[in-house]
């Protein structure tokens, strides 16, 4: 056969095979999976030996504030850094300025971002009491999903338990799917209170005042207002394993509701909170040791459905604003190129199969979305994202190395095994031996089908 590309002499996983095999791309897809060594006439041929071929990764949980305070990200430099880690779809908030809570708002931010993107990308809008009225043009608009937060942060308002109830209805009605920030905000504001009224300021106030029951409060309610409405949605960044139980749970009772954690839950404690505040300030916080183990134990036994990373940076000299009143920084952490690169080292580890994160990275987040298999799968007549890595490689995260704009990571130093290094997105480099070689425009708005 003849085909544009061929990568040779790789083992390509999927979410439930590991095979070793050449694949051939050809016009921007997968043209065929082959043995290694079938007979093929590429013009270019990329060698995969002792390597490892994985989908590109769906991360529908990214910060770029663009447009909007770009200081912090912007989306040439954002989606630069996701194609660094191995994502080649990304989902970016309605954050930004203005605000996407109509269809015509998503329309001129997707118009002005075609210019703007290394690897392709879609659109997340808010889901808030006054624009409940938007929620049918805005699926109709390709909106990947609709966030609420049930507290206030970011600036954004807390969404109330009837207001929630009307929104879920309206996204069932249309077929569309939510995301939830959980903490409850009443929870919060008293917990805020005593702290304030007690004149504490330093890292130790944000586990109590960001706590677990504020978070399982949240939970409960969500949960509850889902099953009364059947509204599909996924919890994001959940911090302890009572919370991927309680998800676990509700599944089984017919709810229709994905689990998502990020990185930081598997890697920081409280400990890294309290000590390193305000860089790890990040809501809801890392959490106790016991509970960072057994994230990983439920991230291994198929409990957890996305591991996508909340990429929200600020600079430092943002985040040292609360160095001597952690109030005073806003929350959030970079991390949308180290995603994949942690992950494996839990892969090294012997924390977890390969399998699963490319279950976790690529393929549930695809699926969530309708997008797979275009996304997410290593099929015939998918996209031909994919991501080379090199599972017996070791290399040291350091701030000098950071693709994103803030420039720092707050795994500064730590030394993994398994590091991403070619990606392709529709069948073209984006990032070549790990050298960021794609140019912003190439990547493509993706609606949700």
């Amino acid at each position: 056969m003849e085909c544009d590309t061929l990568i040779t002499d790789g083992t390509v996983v999927t979410a439930t095979d590991t095979v070793r095999a050449d694949v051939a791309i050809d016009d921007g897809e997968i043209a065929a999976i082959l043995a290694s060594g079938d007979d093929v006439d590429a013009e270019t041929v990329i060698d995969a030996t002792g390597k490892h071929v994985l989908p590109g990764g769906v991360d529908p949980h990214v910060h770029m504030m663009d447009p909007g305070d770009t200081d912090r990200e912007d989306f040439p430099t954002g989606t630069a850094a996701a194609a660094a880690g191995g994502i080649t779809t990304v989902g970016e908030h309605h954050r930004t300025d203005p605000t996407v809570l109509t269809a015509d708002i998503l329309g001129d931010k997707r118009d002005y971002l075609k210019d703007r993107a290394c690897v392709d990308f879609g659109l997340l809008a808010g889901g808030h009491p006054d624009n409940i009225d938007e929620i049918a043009a805005l699926e109709d608009a390709g909106t990947f999903a609709y966030k609420s937060f049930t507290c206030e942060v970011h600036g954004v308002p807390a969404l109330k338990s009837a207001d929630m109830h009307d929104l879920y209805e309206e996204i069932k009605r249309v077929g569309g799917i939510s995301m939830v920030h959980p903490e409850d905000e009443l929870m919060l504001n008293r917990n805020e209170e005593r702290i304030k009224a007690e004149g504490r300021t330093d890292g130790s106030v944000i586990p109590e005042w960001r706590s677990k029951d504020a978070e399982q409060v949240a939970v409960s309610t969500t949960l509850q207002i889902a099953k009364q409405t059947g509204v599909p949605f996924w919890f994001a960044h959940l911090s302890h394993p009572e919370l991927v139980d309680q998800v676990n749970h509700a599944k089984a009772q017919g709810v229709e509701v994905y689990a998502e954690t990020c990185p930081q839950y598997f890697y920081l404690t409280r400990e890294d909170v309290e000590e390193d505040a305000p860089y790890t300030m990040f809501t809801p916080p890392a959490r106790e040791e016991a509970d960072r183990v057994e994230m990983w134990e439920r991230l291994a036994n198929g409990e957890i459905d996305m591991v996508n990373a909340d990429h929200a940076p600020s600079t430092l000299d943002q985040k040292a604003a609360g160095e001597d009143d952690v109030f005073d920084a806003p929350f959030g952490i970079p991390g949308v190129e180290t995603v994949l690169p942690l992950l494996l080292n839990g892969v090294s580890e012997g924390k977890v199969s390969l399998e699963r994160i490319v279950e976790v990275f690529a393929t549930n987040p695809a699926k969530i979305l309708d997008l797979y298999p275009r996304k997410g799968a290593l099929w015939p007549g998918s996209d031909a994202d994919l991501v080379i890595v090199d599972m017996e490689r070791e290399r040291t995260l350091r701030d000098e190395d950071v693709v994103a704009k803030c420039g720092w990571t707050p795994f500064d130093g730590l030394t993994i095994q398994g590091v991403p290094e070619t990606t392709l997105v529709r069948g073209t480099p984006v990032v070549q031996d790990n050298e960021v070689v794609g140019e912003p425009g190439y990547g493509e708005f993706v609606p949700r089908t």
